[in-house]
C-alpha cells in the first residue's frame, strides 16, 4: 500500500506538471483535437453511397482511435523527443520518480485534453448518421487501456530517434499507417492479405475492434480478447519505457 501511495503521489504532480506545460496553448489545442475528429467523421462518413450501419460504426470508432493513436503516439513521441533534444531529462533524473509513472503522467496530460476529441467522434457521429450508440462503462476502461497500449510505439520513436525532426516524421508516417494500413477504418475482409496479418499485430486494430463491439452493446469473448491483448501491450509498453528510458541528452 505505501508503495501504490508513492506512486500515485508521484502521478499526481507529474500530470499537474504535465497540464501546467501546456496551460498556454491549452485552449486551442482543445479546439483543433475536438474539430478534427468531427471533420474526420462527417467527410468519411460521406464518401460512396448508401454507407451501411456497419462502415458507419468503422468511420465513428475509426475516429475515435486516431484520437488514441494521436495520443499514445504522435503527441507522446514528439514530446519525449522534444524533451531530450532540450535535456528535460536531466532534470528527471534528479527527481524520485518511477518511470513507468512518468509515462503515465504524460499519456494522462495527452488523453485529458483529446477526450473533448473522443466525445465528439462518438457522441457527434451518432447524431450525425442516426447511429444508435449503447451506453457502456467499459468505454471507461477501453480508451485508456488503447492510449497506454499505443504509448510504447510512441515512446520508442521519441526515445530513439536521433532528432526531433524525424520523430516528427515518422510518428506521422504511423498515424497514417494506422489509419489506412489496418482495420481501422476499414473492415479487415476489404483489405489484402499481407496487411491484414500486419494489422494483427497492432494494438490500434484490437482498440478499435472493442470500441465498435462496446458501442454496439456487446459484450463477447471477442471482446474480451481485444481487452486482454490491449493489457499485454500496455504492461510490455511500461516494462519497456521503464527499462529503455534513459535520464540523459541524448
Amino acid at each position: 500500500m505505501a508503495l501504490l501511495g508513492r506512486y500515485w503521489l508521484e502521478f499526481r504532480y507529474l500530470f499537474l506538471v504535465q497540464i501546467l506545460e501546456q496551460r498556454g496553448w491549452l485552449v486551442g489545442t482543445i479546439l483543433f483535437t475536438s474539430i478534427f475528429p468531427l471533420m474526420l467523421v462527417f467527410g468519411l462518413g460521406r464518401i460512396g453511397i448508401g454507407q451501411t450501419a456497419e462502415t458507419l460504426a468503422y468511420v465513428i470508432t475509426g475516429s475515435t482511435v486516431v484520437s488514441l493513436t494521436t495520443v499514445g503516439i504522435t503527441m507522446l513521441a514528439q514530446d519525449l523527443g522534444n524533451a531530450k533534444e532540450r535535456g528535460d531529462f536531466l532534470y528527471y533524473a534528479s527527481l524520485p520518480i518511477s518511470k513507468a509513472v512518468f509515462l503515465l503522467a504524460l499519456i494522462a496530460s495527452k488523453l485529458l485534453i483529446q477526450l473533448p476529441g473522443i466525445a465528439v467522434s462518438l457522441i457527434g457521429g451518432s447524431l450525425l448518421y442516426r447511429f444508435h450508440l449503447a451506453p457502456n462503462p467499459l468505454l471507461f476502461l477501453i480508451i485508456p487501456l488503447a492510449a497506454v497500449s499505443i504509448s510504447g510505439i510512441g515512446a520508442a520513436l521519441g526515445m530513439l530517434s536521433p532528432n526531433f525532426q524525424a520523430t516528427n516524421v515518422l510518428s506521422q508516417l504511423i498515424l497514417f499507417i494506422v489509419m489506412f494500413a489496418s482495420p481501422v477504418y476499414i473492415a479487415a475482409s476489404a483489405l489484402p492479405l499481407p496487411v491484414q496479418v500486419f494489422g494483427l499485430l497492432l494494438p490500434p486494430t484490437y482498440a478499435a475492434d472493442a470500441l465498435r463491439r462496446a458501442i454496439a452493446g456487446v459484450t463477447d469473448g471477442r471482446l474480451a480478447l481485444d481487452l486482454l491483448v490491449l493489457f499485454a501491450w500496455a504492461v510490455a509498453s511500461l516494462g519497456g519505457v521503464t527499462r529503455g528510458l534513459k535520464w540523459r541528452l541524448k
